[in-house]
């Protein structure tokens, strides 16, 4: 029996819905732009390498009586915001999403047990486990990147002073740590996790947010940094 989980529940173990079949998994649209110009052949393309968000459906079904869990299935589904959505048929997955539709379970109830949920999901599937890695050989660690996109990683760099973290060859730049620095590349933002609060470093930091390209990337580190702590948020299209 398929069933899949959202903001943290089960969708089967905690509320009896199952899915009554697979959902259609659609590929992301690429977000390229045409231009017409006059007197040239075809078109002129501006592929910006991003792509927009995707939509699924699934169609699910109550196991038992259902009118005693609508209050509770609604706030759950509408309550949680955007959150891990995982199925059980596709293990090591996950997608970012949240529910889009409003479902009136009254109405839907009286006629059949089946009703469609609707997930607007972020474009790509993530790796459901996403232990950092951790770094201490400064001189070339190779890191291979099993998705088929570009992962944007979250790297702490773990030292004091100033001292430079290079990516396949790209280089960034600090000026002053302390402790530990955090290039978080998925929200392009540079801070320091205090432990209670995040505090902005992006002032102390020189270069581009690093990405891991499918295959194999090289990392290396100098200066005050001794060691890396990589998260690396793997996807896959």
């Amino acid at each position: 029996m398929l069933s899949f989980t959202f903001g943290g529940k089960d969708s089967f173990q905690d509320f009896g819905i199952f899915v009554a079949s697979r959902p259609h998994l659609p590929s992301p649209e690429r977000r390229v732009t045409y231009i017409d110009v006059p007197g040239m052949d075809s078109w002129l393309r501006r592929d910006e390498g991003t792509y927009g968000d995707i939509t699924l459906s699934v169609e699910c079904s109550f196991l038992g009586d259902p009118v005693p869990k609508i209050s509770a299935v609604k706030g759950w589904l509408l309550g949680a915001g955007e959150a891990d959505l995982t199925f059980s048929h596709i293990p090591g997955r996950k997608y970012l999403a949240q529910v889009v539709n409003s479902i009136d379970f009254e109405i839907v109830l009286k006629i059949t047990s089946h009703f469609v949920i609707l997930f607007n999901c972020q474009p790509f599937q993530y790796a459901t486990e996403n232990t950092p890695i951790v770094v201490t050989d400064s001189s070339g660690y190779v890191l291979s990147n099993p998705g088929t996109v570009k992962a944007l990683p979250v790297i702490k760099a773990i030292g004091s002073g100033s001292g430079a973290l290079t990516v396949n060859g790209s280089t960034v730049s600090f000026s002053d740590i302390d402790g530990t620095v955090t290039l978080d590349s998925m929200v392009q933002e540079t801070y320091q996790d205090t432990g209670t609060s995040l505090i902005s470093k992006s002032s102390t930091k020189t270069g581009d947010y690093p990405m891991l390209f499918p295959d194999d990337n090289v990392i290396s580190f100098s200066g005050g940094i001794t060691s890396l702590e990589i998260t690396p948020n793997w996807r896959w299209l």
